[in-house]
């Protein structure tokens, strides 16, 4: 039943995360690249040098050292890659400022994959798993200068796929955040820490990588109630040193609604890079209240990228 099971565990492995390969650079919970931002996802995920959200700790972890908002916390639901995996993600972050010069930021991240059979030793099916994997942090931010912060967070890493046992791992972020007023500079480096073991002869590094980013926000208009908000990174894994990278643009009225659309390049999932796909998103804000909504669009027809979406709650203050 044993050799059963791992038999099915590795087509789902092949399967479920044909986007996120466990296989490629040998690296495990690939999951951490999700990012829950709804808002983030409408512009292909160019938030490194983004303003502030409820999930800047998936962004970079410095941003909440430079918002003006006292708080801001959010939920939100993703369902990733429908065709293929149908994975549902659920997470709830937020941040909030404790002194004049530094934020505390908290976040969970939920990741449930599809479910596989499980068979015995006679080929029967007697029952099936679903793979869940699970990360939690909390992480400080601090503004050392008017126009610049740090930021570390620190998770740890909970992995259920089925195996002899079951993984964890601890991890951390950086990140470093320059506002220029009229231009933003942005550099994270994520996914740092322990190897993850199922069990087995083999551990599996965490997806480390780097990213840096630059955007800026224009306002114009006669009353300059219209904003246009441009995004630029760029990334490399360590492991294989495997390259991508996104570029965003939102346009909102009266900070009140927004729209936006981007593009992520990526190469074939072989080298650990989410493939290609475009992006589009919307989102409005009324008395605090922020609701965000983001939908995938896959270059090639047959990617199961395409119909993904993620939708967001909050509020700030």
């Amino acid at each position: 039943m044993m050799v059963k099971m791992k038999q099915h565990i590795s087509a789902y492995l092949l399967a479920a995360v044909l986007l996120l390969p466990l296989t490629a650079g040998a690296q495990a919970v690939q999951f951490l690249d999700y990012n829950p931002d709804a808002r983030t996802a409408g512009m292909a995920g160019a938030g490194v040098s983004l303003e502030a959200t409820a999930f800047s700790m998936w962004n970079n972890a410095a941003a909440p050292a430079l918002s003006t908002a006292t708080m801001d916390a959010a939920v939100s639901y993703g369902l990733w890659q429908p065709s293929g995996a149908g994975n549902h993600v659920i997470a709830a972050a937020g941040y909030g400022r404790v002194a004049r010069f530094m934020s505390v930021s908290a976040g969970i991240k939920y990741f449930s994959h599809s479910p596989y059979d499980i068979t015995d030793a006679g080929g029967l099916v007697s029952g099936s798993f679903t793979p869940k994997e699970m990360t939690a942090g909390i992480g400080l931010a601090f503004r050392i200068l008017p126009i610049l912060s740090l930021g570390a967070d620190v998770h740890y890493v909970h992995s259920d796929i089925g195996g002899p046992k079951k993984g964890g791992a601890v991890s951390a972020d950086f990140g470093a955040m320059l506002d220029l007023k009229y231009l933003r500079l942005g550099a994270t480096v994520s996914n740092i820490g322990s190897k993850v073991n199922y069990g087995g002869a083999s551990a599996y590094g965490l997806p480390a990588n780097f990213k840096l980013g630059a955007g800026t926000v224009q306002t114009f208009g006669a009353d300059r109630r219209h904003a246009l908000t441009v995004s630029l990174q760029g990334g490399m894994l360590f492991k294989g040193t495997a390259l991508f990278g996104e570029a965003g643009v939102e346009y909102a009225w009266n900070d009140m609604v927004r729209v936006s659309a981007g593009y992520h390049y990526g190469s074939s999932s072989t080298s650990g890079v989410i493939p290609s796909y475009a992006s589009v998103g919307a989102g409005f804000r009324i008395l605090g209240i922020h609701v965000d909504a983001a939908y995938i669009i896959g270059t090639d027809a047959r990617s199961p990228l395409t119909n993904s979406f993620s939708i967001g709650l909050g509020y700030s203050f």
